[in-house]
């Protein structure tokens, strides 16, 4: 079982990938701009391994985006990892609604309303 450290790390890690592809760069050459290894970059937006804090200056700084916006960022996703993918909310019977019970046939063949402007002459 992972520590919360962990998922946090790896919440991070996948925020980080995510904004590296969204400015449409890769991991290999975000690597190269940073000055590290591609294989560390990618151990640490996979959470194989503990993302140092430069690095994730580093990243921040070459996208433009405050370090601390990744890591709000990674935090909701770190929140949202652990909802259903779906919210179902259940919808609740209105009053104005007639239930199974008050069902009246209303087809226009078996009608028992009778209507003065009745339209079945057209269709002859």
């Amino acid at each position: 079982m992972k520590t919360a450290a962990e998922e946090f790390n790896e919440a991070v890690g996948r925020q980080m990938r995510a904004e590296i592809a969204a400015s449409r760069s890769s991991i290999a050459a975000m690597a190269r701009g940073i000055g590290i290894a591609r294989s560390a970059l990618d151990n640490y937006v996979t959470g194989k391994r503990a993302i140092p804090v430069p690095v994730v200056y580093s990243v921040c700084a070459t996208l433009g985006v405050d370090p601390h916006v990744l890591l709000a960022r990674a935090e909701e996703r770190l929140r949202a990892d652990g909802e259903p993918t779906a919210r179902i909310t259940p919808l609740r019977r209105t009053p104005d609604v007639t239930g199974p019970r008050e069902d009246s046939r209303e087809v226009a063949f078996e009608s028992r309303v009778h209507h003065d402007a009745d339209s079945d002459d057209l269709y002859d």
